[in-house]
């Protein structure tokens, strides 16, 4: 197994470069540099399949498959390289080239597309990646439905199927406990004025790094910028970079984006340390670090408790919310109001903003939605969902960076992680009897290394499923999420 972790080395080099690469295209690179970055990239990428695919590398990882008495770990490495080299050894390299390049050049087009609000501008590219993505997944196989062999890549073993089981369930419950918020006028759906309220960029800056130090991230390992849409990059376990962004207007969204991409950073930080560099390093899924973000972002962030912890900090900082008492302030992070944009969707209409990119991402890879026809069955079932209908690009199908990156089968992750998320609450409140107490001290220690031992450290060693299993002894079950919701938006 050391073989293998040391021949793996070069490959984890160059996922590094490509991390950077990546943070630097959204953060500081000049709009000019696209068309050259494109090349570098794709190039690295070939040269990480070239390494991949080699035969003596292939070689150890085959003989590795035929060992006995593996531990947990080694057959952790030897599951998630043998998938990764089953996909590879599937897609052909002009395939591999082509969806790199297209991703810096159509990502580009889509901000500019985005500002402009004019779907046209993006359409070519969006076509495609699109093309490119069903040639991989025709190319991996599937047995079922064109679009598990993306889900895949994403959520190991996750299909339609059992997404088509879990929309099923989860999305008419929501939809029913909105109108009971509704038909009893919940203070909830009550809009504050802080919304509505322009802020200092430079001061909520310094409100988000100050909540980061509250959540004690340590600096020396973890860094914050700026870009159009929030992200978290993982050079190495010692290097996490996440992104905010400021609109100058209605706070609160800096906040929980931040809280949100600290989320994933601290999935990363927390992996044990003897995983850095090997296949292992970083976290078991999208669905488990979406589970992590949420977490923080939603069930700690938004709570009345955390709320009451930086409260001091926001009336520092935002000069109008000085006189804003705990509970408005509490009412505007939670504040229920069915709108166009997902980054910025409350806990309860979140998933169905999920709901309608599953559907038409499932109706495109089963060739039943055509790129053309995408705009407006976006803003009609937008309409059905949440009743609200776009009456402009950018607030409906140029909202999201995704699709210009070729992340299908990627959304359908958000929603497993709120679900998982809200597992993770049910079960932390039993073995942490004064998590609420602690959360307004702002002590944080017992729920990060909660986190730690039940899910962080275990990096990629467990298929997401299996860890699930294994540490809380639950699936994919909205049953929580639901629950979790009516006790707080119903019961209060």
């Amino acid at each position: 197994m050391n073989q293998i972790v040391k021949a793996y080395k070069p490959m984890w080099s160059l996922n590094h470069a490509i991390s950077l690469m990546g943070w630097d295209f959204e953060t500081y690179m000049p709009s000019k540099g696209t068309e050259e970055r494109g090349v570098a990239d794709s190039q690295l990428h070939l040269l990480h399949k070239d390494l991949l695919l080699n035969k003596d590398f292939v070689g150890l990882v085959e003989s590795a498959k035929k060992l006995e008495g593996l531990n947990d770990l080694e057959k952790g490495i030897v599951r998630v390289l043998n998938r990764e080299i089953t996909k590879q050894l599937k897609i052909p390299k002009e395939l591999t080239e082509a969806e790199s390049l297209e991703r810096i050049r159509g990502n580009m087009t889509w901000r500019m597309a985005r500002e402009k609000s004019d779907f046209m501008m993006y359409k070519p590219h969006l076509e495609k990646m699109i093309d490119i993505k069903k040639q991989i997944a025709e190319k991996i196989g599937y047995e079922k439905h064109p679009y598990d062999a993306l889900l895949d890549s994403f959520e190991e073993e996750l299909t339609v199927d059992e997404l088509d089981n879990v929309f099923g369930d989860l999305t008419p419950r929501l939809q029913k406990i909105i109108k009971k918020l509704v038909d009893t006028g919940s203070p909830f759906l009550k809009e504050s004025k802080l919304a509505k309220s322009n802020y200092d960029i430079q001061r909520v800056d310094e409100l988000n790094h100050d909540i980061l130090t509250i959540l004690q991230y340590d600096m020396k390992r973890f860094r914050m910028d700026v870009s159009t849409h929030p992200f978290t990059e993982t050079m190495s376990l010692n290097d996490v970079r996440i992104t905010t962004r400021y609109e100058g207007i209605d706070f609160k969204k800096s906040i929980s984006s931040t809280i949100h991409e600290a989320g994933h950073a601290l999935y990363d930080l927390q992996c044990d340390q003897s995983l850095s560099m090997t296949p292992l390093q970083g976290g078991s899924s999208l669905a488990l670090h979406e589970s992590q973000s949420r977490f923080w972002e939603n069930i700690v962030g938004r709570s009345l408790p955390f709320v009451q912890l930086i409260a001091p900090l926001i009336r520092k900082q935002v000069t109008f919310a000085n006189r804003a008492t705990d509970d408005e302030l509490f009412l505007y992070f939670n504040n229920i109001n069915a709108d166009y944009i997902r980054v910025d969707a409350d806990e309860v209409t979140y998933n169905l903003h999920i709901a309608l990119r599953y559907e038409i991402e499932k109706k495109i890879f089963g060739d039943e939605l055509s790129v053309s026809e995408i705009p407006e069955f976006w803003n009609d079932r937008m309409e059905q969902l949440l009743g609200v209908r776009p009456n402009k690009d950018s607030q409906g199908v140029l909202q999201d960076t995704h699709w210009s990156s070729g992340l299908f089968g990627y959304f359908p992750t958000y929603t497993l992680g709120n679900l998982v998320s809200a597992l993770i609450v049910s079960k932390m409140r039993k073995d942490l009897k004064d998590y609420e107490v602690e959360i307004r001290r702002g002590n944080f220690k017992p729920i990060r290394e909660w986190l730690r031992l039940k899910i962080h450290r275990y990096g990629s060693i467990y298929a997401p499923k299996a860890l699930l299993n294994k540490t809380l002894n639950e699936g994919y079950n909205p049953d929580y999420f639901v629950t979790y919701i009516e006790t707080k938006y119903l019961a209060s």
